[in-house]
């Protein structure tokens, strides 16, 4: 269904990486504090920027590399496929950065003035914003803290906690998320049908790529 609503809001950022000093005063593996919002530094320092990986056709993608620290990058490919109704982000970390959380934050445009909350809550596979007859929906394949204030919607990455595993969450990683925007309400068993043909897609590209590599 095609429809001409603004996603981002005018002068906001979406897709925009943000870091958070992540120091809890008691356990660092669970424990968010609510200061850590004081800290927040966006990552723009670019290594490699916006080029071009498919011209089109069935796809087409762009990728780039952000630097987060002197050891630490994320690599993105931001792709759309042609009948897709959401745009997919794979991404790669390569993270080795202590004391820090990793976030991803767009900032969308809908009508909800109520959403005064900016507490990070569990969520499996998606969350959605929505308004009457339109909302945005942040997909993703295995990240699950999700948090909202106003307009903003924010999925937690990758945080480095010291303990009980001082190497937690050290080294590469890969996952992928996706921003929907849909008309219409959300509706629960739609969804549900939404994220299980999100998640075959990617165990089938898994597989072909698996499949690829051992011929």
């Amino acid at each position: 269904h095609t429809h001409t609503h603004t996603v981002i809001s005018h002068g906001c950022s979406g897709n925009q990486f943000v870091v958070f000093d992540d120091v809890p005063l008691y356990w660092d593996a669970w424990d968010v504090m609510d200061y850590h919002l004081q800290t927040r530094k966006p990552v723009v320092e670019v290594v490699s920027p916006v080029q071009i990986a498919s011209p089109g056709g069935l796809r087409g993608s762009v990728t780039f590399t952000l630097r987060i620290s002197d050891k630490s990058t994320i690599t993105q490919e931001i792709i759309l496929d042609v009948m897709c109704p959401y745009i997919k982000f794979n991404t790669q970390v390569l993270h080795h950065v202590s004391l820090y959380q990793v976030q991803y934050s767009g900032t969308v445009d809908t009508m909800c003035p109520y959403i005064k909350f900016n507490t990070q809550v569990w969520g499996h596979k998606w969350a959605d914003l929505s308004e009457h007859g339109f909302g945005v929906s942040l997909l993703n394949d295995s990240k699950y803290g999700y948090s909202v204030h106003q307009n903003t919607m924010t999925l937690s990455l990758l945080r480095a906690p010291k303990a009980p595993d001082a190497n937690a969450d050290m080294g590469s990683h890969q996952f992928t998320y996706a921003v929907m925007p849909h008309t219409g309400d959300c509706g629960e068993q739609f969804w549900s049908v939404v994220v299980w043909l999100w998640s075959v897609v990617l165990w089938l590209w898994s597989v072909v790529v698996s499949s690829s590599v051992l011929q």
